[in-house]
């Protein structure tokens, strides 16, 4: 008890100093902190657009290259061909989500599209306009595909990425 007694503590401004200079340090925290959200924020949003156009041009070019018959519509925009299971399936955009219709059924097929458009090449390579006027003289389309996020508080924002992906399909079936 007397080793307190002559102790006289901390002044003003010690115990101010000793304020700014934790303050200090837990500015600088935050800082880390935010820099690191808006990295991992940023690198799953790049994951999300790119592993989303991924899918869908896997997936539209599987069903093209194995469809049973030629294309039976060919704009810029949207192409239908018949499927061996589905029948006739087509796919759009409408606004930004990528659609297939299949059995009078419209499926989202994924969001976030800012871009669809499909290219024609005939059995020489050569690029057909588009609406194709004969649209089974198709024999490649290629397909490209821009992405951003979905996730709505982003969008637009500085975690807003976007990804632009292009296949080309060649029809095996004819």
């Amino acid at each position: 008890m007397g080793l307190w007694r002559d102790e006289r503590g901390f002044t003003l401004a010690e115990l101010l100093a000793a304020f700014a200079v934790l303050a200090l340090v837990l500015a600088g925290v935050v800082l880390i902190q935010q820099s690191a959200l808006q990295t991992y924020v940023t690198g799953s949003n790049k994951t999300e657009v790119q592993q989303n156009a991924r899918v869908v041009l896997e997936r539209m070019g599987r069903e093209i290259r194995q469809s049973s018959s030629a294309l039976t519509a060919a704009t810029a925009t949207s192409l239908t061909f018949v499927d061996q299971t589905t029948g006739a399936t087509t796919y759009a955009l409408a606004g930004n989500t990528l659609t297939r219709t299949a059995n009078g059924v419209a499926q989202v097929v994924i969001g976030g599209v800012q871009a669809l458009t499909f290219a024609y090449r005939d059995a020489n390579g050569n690029v057909l306009g588009a609406p194709v006027g004969t649209p089974a003289n198709v024999r490649r389309v290629d397909i490209t595909v821009q992405t951003s996020s979905e996730d709505t508080i982003v969008a637009g924002g500085i975690s807003d990425t976007r990804a632009e992906l292009t296949t080309s399909v060649k029809l095996r079936n004819l």
